[in-house]
């Protein structure tokens, strides 16, 4: 059975979150199991609340937007939060002493070579992401520990970006030198995705923005012309929503696109992006608006003794005889 673990950061609504929804539907996985970082995306300094919502409030939204496009996508799919994945990893006193000795075995000329990835600039990386990318592949190697209620069996493939090859080796040493009844998934490293962001503002084009802004986005991306392979790849990404492009009120298929791009003026390239962009965000929209995802309710996972009276004391000696007959068998 291919079980996929991955994570996503879902700070706005950015065609490289929903892109990854694609991508691992592309994997083929029978189950899916998605950790949101919810820890990351709160504390970060992109992320805002306006007026109308709160923080948690955006959060729920976007990843209640990539829940829908997994649904319309007909994914098995699980979605946990790193907060409470956090929790229990913490809460065990051999995968809390293993942690430590992974960030204590890194050193800075390790990290450093993830300068030479040729991803989002790796020297922008918060030195608490480092602690979250070692806890999430923890979490997915010993997520059946973890997590009893949703996972019977360790997740085969684990689906990450190209940085986390700086510290791929390290952690495999740990997690297959320490006794343990689980080796590390198999990693499948995403590629080819391109990563348009604003090199000064940090934004990535999202769904909720005009065409215009993400123009603008574009414009101050594509400094010069790109190499005709980004065109083919960001093409490739806007071709996952879009059955056909567009160019001034044309439809055009992906080889005819990819032959225009390379004769286009600098400002022609832009607006084609932008337009395209705009388009496939429209698209996305009208999908998820016509899904209506069921509440589940969330698990409780007793750690302290305090939970413990709260949660589970109240149920009485007659409650415990009732569940002795819940057992799918009456």
């Amino acid at each position: 059975m291919k079980r996929i673990y991955s994570n996503i950061s879902p700070i706005t609504k950015a065609y490289t979150n929903l892109n990854h929804i694609f991508y691992l539907k592309a994997q083929n996985p029978q189950k899916l199991y998605l950790c949101v970082w919810d820890s990351f995306v709160l504390e970060n300094a992109m992320f805002i609340s306006d007026s109308k919502k709160t923080k948690e409030q955006r959060l729920r939204s976007n990843v209640e937007m990539l829940e829908k496009l997994m649904e319309s996508l007909q994914m098995d799919y699980k979605i946990i939060y790193l907060s409470d994945a956090w929790s229990r990893l913490f809460s065990n006193q051999e995968l809390s002493n293993m942690f430590h000795k992974i960030l204590a075995s890194l050193t800075l000329d390790q990290v450093k070579k993830g300068f030479a990835i040729n991803y989002i600039p790796f020297g922008d990386i918060e030195l608490s992401r480092i602690n979250y990318i070692i806890a999430d592949y923890m979490i997915a190697t010993y997520l059946p520990d973890l997590f009893p209620e949703l996972s019977n069996g360790q997740p085969t493939h684990y689906v990450t970006s190209q940085r986390f090859r700086v510290f791929k080796s390290q952690l495999d040493h740990y997690l297959t030198s320490e006794i343990s009844r689980y080796n590390p998934p198999k990693c499948v490293y995403v590629s080819n995705v391109p990563v348009i962001m604003h090199p000064e503002k940090k934004i990535i084009p999202s769904s909720e923005m005009s065409t215009e802004s993400i123009k603008k986005i574009l414009k101050a991306y594509y400094v010069e012309i790109p190499k005709q392979k980004e065109f083919y790849d960001t093409i490739s990404v806007l071709s996952t929503v879009l059955q056909s492009l567009s160019w001034k009120g044309k439809e055009i298929s992906q080889e005819k696109a990819n032959t225009l791009l390379s004769q286009m003026e600098h400002k022609d390239v832009i607006e084609f992006f932008g337009e395209n962009f705009y388009r496939y965000f429209t698209e996305v929209n009208k999908t998820v608006s016509n899904i209506t995802i069921k509440k589940k309710k969330k698990n409780i996972f007793i750690t302290t003794y305090k939970e413990f009276d709260m949660h589970l004391k109240p149920l009485n000696r007659i409650k415990f005889e009732i569940l002795k007959f819940c057992n799918g068998n009456n």
